[in-house]
């Protein structure tokens, strides 16, 4: 079974613009992401996805495989579907190109998981507070007893305590596994008018009927949405102890 990364990369992000290209620690964005899939124990290969002239001229300048896309994909899922088109791989992984802080260990741990059983698997992590559980920025998840994926929101409408929420509700991380088969049938231009409102690309699939399986990992830090995200993920590479030890390792 062959397996690969493609990231999606845009500039025109409605909350920050430009963010793929921003410096944090005088590395773009993109780099840092591209960067960590190549961190990876299990050595895959990984293609950036973009339709931008600026994207493609960074990452051909630090040595990233990037192929040019259409302007006009609803989402990143989409951009993939156009790469995956000319490869031949039985599985992607998805990797937001606002995953900065993403843990290669987290990647090899997804691709352990992939047995053709599903065809798709979302990487989620433990809510770590209440903000985080108010926070409409961080997309959650409920999970059924098999660990397939229940519910999809950003807001939820439990009426539990906080306390109680924290031990069913999930995170959702910004990385997740297809199958080829699937991805090359479902129709992304049909998608779900509830997923296109909610940005949130994963609700299409289970708008189809489709499982999604939660592959839970210990701790997922931010991804970048808004401006206090980049300023406290600038910090988290040159101040905790894990991510520090990661960037040392391509600064």
């Amino acid at each position: 079974m062959k397996i690969g990364i493609i990231i999606p990369a845009r500039l025109d992000s409605e909350r920050l613009p430009n963010k793929v290209l921003r410096q944090f620690q005088g590395k773009s964005m993109i780099e840092h992401t591209w960067q960590r899939a190549k961190l990876m124990n299990n050595k895959i290969e990984c293609i950036i996805a973009t339709d931008s002239n600026e994207i493609l001229s960074a990452a051909e300048n630090f040595g990233a495989t990037v192929v040019k896309t259409k302007r006009s994909h609803p989402n990143g899922l989409s951009r993939a579907k156009e790469v995956l088109e000319n490869l031949d791989w039985d599985y992607v992984i998805i990797l937001q190109a606002d995953e900065i802080l993403v843990v290669p260990k987290d990647l090899d741990d997804l691709t352990k998981v992939i047995d053709e059983k599903y065809d798709f698997y979302n990487l989620i992590t433990r809510i770590k507070d209440s903000n985080e559980l108010e926070n409409v920025n961080v997309v959650k998840c409920v999970l059924k007893q098999d660990r397939t994926i229940l519910n999809i929101f950003r807001k939820n409408g439990f009426i539990s305590q906080h306390d109680k929420q924290l031990g069913f509700v999930n995170k959702i991380c910004g990385t997740f596994a297809i199958s080829r088969k699937l991805l090359l049938s479902i129709d992304l231009t049909n998608h779900s008018l509830i997923g296109l409102q909610e940005s949130i690309e994963q609700l299409s699939i289970l708008e189809n009927n489709i499982e999604i399986l939660g592959v839970k990992i210990e701790n997922h830090f931010i991804s970048v949405n808004t401006e206090d995200e980049a300023i406290e993920a600038d910090l988290i590479l040159t101040t905790n102890k894990l991510q520090k030890e990661i960037f040392s390792k391509y600064q």
